[in-house]
């Protein structure tokens, strides 16, 4: 699957990195897979980098994903989302915070890692060299081990 995250900081954050041509169904299936991932805590934000992806998801779809949570209210642990974002992808990201929103979550898209990184309390230096380590471990250059 042309993602991958980590958790760190005792399940309070979560760093994802998409790359690639992005299936609606891998989206599905990623969701599916941080709903049920119990080393996020309760709250936990999340800095995601969608910067290099794009998702064959359609913006009448995009809803599929926040109904998911919307079934799994008790398995949500997402507080607050910074998404970096491509220009091409930026409409169905603005559909998807907004929904996201609507459930509690608080969802905000970004272009610069250091805006949304400041936005989240994340150490700007330790995210972009995480994200660095998830883009290797994406280009299939072995495993990746974090600091906890």
């Amino acid at each position: 699957m042309p993602v991958t995250y980590v958790v760190l900081n005792e399940g309070s954050l979560v760093l994802e990195l998409w790359m690639g041509a992005i299936s609606h169904e891998e989206v599905l299936t990623h969701e599916r897979q941080h709903l049920s991932d119990a080393s996020i805590a309760r709250g936990a934000s999340v800095l995601v980098d969608a910067t290099g992806a794009s998702f064959e998801t359609t913006t009448e779809a995009v809803h599929e994903v926040t109904d998911l949570y919307r079934r799994s209210t008790e398995k949500l642990r997402v507080g607050k989302a910074a998404l970096l974002v491509n220009e091409s992808t930026y409409d169905r990201a603005r559909v998807y915070e907004k929904q996201s929103t609507d459930l509690g979550m608080r969802v905000i898209l970004f272009n610069s890692l250091d805006v949304a990184s400041a936005w989240l309390g994340v150490d700007v230096t330790r995210a972009r060299e995480a994200i660095e380590k998830l883009r290797s471990c994406l280009a299939g250059m072995g495993t990746v081990s974090y600091p906890t």
